[in-house]
């Protein structure tokens, strides 16, 4: 009966200073995660092909997106493919490099 009127209305002294704590905690949580996660990008390859291959796009917890920004790569890299060339330009570049490397004096 004596905090019958706080009940409803304002949190009692107990309460404010739990969540104190509590958010006391979760900053320093934040903070902690901060830096390891600067930690690891700073340990991470620089290698474009080595980041492509950390990606897994089938993660049930981290999408695409998610996983490029932790490891520093941009998304329309990991979905870009080189183009093939075309059986006629292979054609053509083999009698370039036959006339090069018959003649390389001709420049």
């Amino acid at each position: 009966m004596a905090e019958g009127p706080t009940v409803f209305g304002q949190n009692t002294a107990q309460q404010l200073r739990e969540q104190a704590a509590r958010e006391t905690e979760l900053y320093e949580q934040i903070g902690r995660l901060k830096m390891e996660l600067e930690w690891l990008k700073k340990k991470l390859p620089n290698s474009i092909k080595i980041k492509r291959t950390m990606i897994e796009p089938n993660h049930p917890m981290l999408s695409i997106r998610r996983q490029c920004d932790l490891i520093g790569l941009n998304r329309s890299t990991f979905y870009w493919r080189p183009a093939d060339e075309s059986p006629l330009n292979l054609i053509r570049m083999t009698h370039i490099d036959k006339e090069y490397t018959r003649g390389p004096f001709y420049g």
